[in-house]
């Protein structure tokens, strides 16, 4: 066995120039603690090399070549090496077939010489091989399949399902509407997708999923589900040279995060399909990847509601919002108009949506139940949906008004995207008063938040009638009625306190009070329990405390003296 020191290192050197050779042999070290080793063809990449350790010459797939994006090269290797009789694939550190070790004399310099050259004419020429089909992706052929869904029951049922591959959904007009939500996708959801691809078997179909189509008029079919999967799939097989038919490659998105997903995603795709080294992935995904594809008629958009869940879909399933935005444009004929409400309200997804979610589905949402005396889950699919898509209205009486109450009926299209605009501004407003503000911080801990929540809708609904007139003592009237439930029950249950909220009718009492005064003496006349009444251990009291709290920092807002009385009697 030729021994491994400076002098048999400067020997390799010198027979390999060319490459980058290293070796490992320290003084007072074990022989087979030492080792030599030499890059392959790829001179400058240490990751694979053909190294000298325990007397045998070997192929080491180190570091990235041990990683999953590298698993069909050292596939390949294995594949096109797998008949050699001088050629033994090992384990290392519990890695599988990680290292190739050929039967190969090593006893002196000339033969370990010989013993790498050996094994550089092997492997050097298969390495060369894959890197440059992977560099340059061979043209993948069009789909040549039938492209014609079976639409056998549409025009009757207004709905049918077919199954098909992306080959054959691509071979049709798919067309996103303007209205659709964002691309929205991350490295999660993009590395999920690659994964799932990678299962596409050789000889057989892999399903992903339902998508969910509209054909209009025309012949086209709008992507009502499945847009974000569809998008990815068409920056996949782009990257990976498909020549064939991809109808979603020139879909331009309004929105600047939009397009910073699809350049991230882009990015991250070329990344992924760099480290592919299977000819046939592009291939299997077109004709073995297979959908269920449900088809509605252009006049049938509402039947696509109930079936979107996580259970038929591996994208992003669509949120209230994005029903809504879509509902509400199909009201809008002129496109320009259209584009442009779905710009603004695309803008206010991405850069507001928290006031948009308390504005629309907390507050908004409570109040217009309340009004009507309704009880409701929140938790109910779509129940945001339902409450603010267009009301029914007599055709022949067009409605008129520019002024908005947030109970009134809404109307389809233009109307709703002002409305929510001009409520979401009033929400910033009232959001960025003292009263919100000391309600929210002194009454954000333990359960207190639950009653903080109501009272805050509840006072919502107050400043949007009279503003900041008397704005303190709405705070202290709402909070000393709703404090109540608090006192005379110690289980705070969210949606008891919803009812008790809804009961109180004090949502009644703001609508008919003409001014801010009427409201407050009929809502402070039906306070009957005070925090002094409560035990003095316990929430209740902790409770009264924060409360105590809160209107001493507001005391120099009172102006109103009955409501200064009251205050005095209570917390002083």
């Amino acid at each position: 066995m030729a021994w491994i020191d400076q002098h048999l290192e400067k020997f390799i050197k010198d027979c390999f120039p060319e490459r980058y050779v290293c070796a490992y042999h320290e003084y007072r070290t074990w022989q087979s603690h030492r080792y030599l080793y030499v890059t392959t063809v790829l001179k400058d990449d240490k990751d694979l090399h053909y190294e000298y350790i325990g007397g045998a010459v070997e192929l080491h797939l180190e570091g990235k070549y041990q990683s999953a994006d590298y698993k069909y090269f050292a596939k390949e290797l294995r594949f096109q090496t797998s008949r050699s009789p001088k050629l033994h694939w090992l384990g290392w550190q519990g890695r599988n077939q990680c290292r190739c070790r050929i039967d190969a004399a090593t006893d002196n310099w000339e033969q370990l010489m010989n013993a790498f050259i050996e094994i550089m004419g092997i492997f050097d020429p298969i390495i060369e091989k894959i890197i440059r089909r992977t560099a340059v992706n061979p043209s993948v052929e069009p789909y040549k399949g039938d492209t014609v869904f079976s639409e056998e029951g549409l025009n009757d049922d207004e709905v049918c399902l077919a199954t098909c591959s992306l080959g054959k959904l691509f071979g049709n007009n798919l067309v996103v509407p303007d209205y659709q939500r964002n691309y929205c996708w991350e490295d999660k959801q993009v590395k999920a997708l690659w994964d799932s691809l990678m299962e596409i078997p050789h000889y057989g179909e892999y399903h992903l999923g339902t998508i969910i189509l509209q054909k209009d008029s025309n012949g086209n079919y709008a992507v009502i589900d499945g847009q974000q999967r569809l998008v990815t799939l068409t920056l996949i097989v782009r990257e990976l040279n498909y020549q064939g038919n991809m109808p979603l490659l020139t879909q331009k998105f309004l929105s600047e995060n939009s397009k910073k997903h699809v350049a991230n995603s882009r990015w991250l795709i070329k990344h992924l399909t760099s480290r592919s080294y299977d000819e046939t992935l592009c291939s299997r995904i077109i004709n073995q990847l297979i959908f269920t594809v449900l088809i509605l008629k252009e006049s049938r958009l509402d039947l696509a509601y109930t079936f979107f869940s996580n259970e038929n879909s591996k994208g992003v399933p669509l949120s209230d919002y994005d029903l809504l935005k879509a509902h509400h444009l199909r009201y809008i004929f002129i496109e320009k108009q259209a584009e442009h409400l779905a710009s603004r309200w695309n803008d206010l997804i991405e850069n507001d949506y928290q006031s948009l979610e308390k504005t629309l589905a907390a507050h908004l949402f409570r109040l217009r139940k309340w009004m009507r005396k309704k009880n409701f889950n929140p938790n109910e699919r779509f129940c945001v949906k339902e409450e603010f898509s267009s009301a029914l209205i007599l055709p022949e009486i067009p409605p008129f008004g520019e002024k908005f109450d947030f109970y009134e009926k809404i109307q389809g299209g233009s109307h709703f995207f002002a409305y929510t605009e001009h409520f979401v501004n009033r929400f910033k407003q009232f959001s960025g008063t003292r009263q919100v503000r000391a309600l929210r911080n002194h009454l954000k801990w333990e359960s207190h938040w639950k009653y903080a929540d109501v009272i805050e809708t509840l006072l919502f609904g107050y400043y949007l009638k009279f503003g900041e007139q008397y704005l303190t003592e709405a705070l202290f009237c709402i909070s000393g009625y709703i404090a109540q439930h608090r006192y005379e029950t110690t289980r705070a249950l969210t949606y008891k306190i919803r009812e008790y909220a809804k009961d109180s009718e004090i949502v009644m009492m703001i609508d008919q009070a003409s001014s801010p005064t009427f409201f407050l003496a009929e809502c402070v006349s039906t306070i009957k329990k005070n925090g002094r009444d409560v035990e003095e251990q316990g929430i209740g009291m902790r409770f009264y405390q924060r409360l105590q709290e809160m209107f001493s920092d507001l005391y120099d807002d009172f102006t109103d003296l009955t409501i200064i009385d009251k205050y005095n009697n209570e917390y002083l």
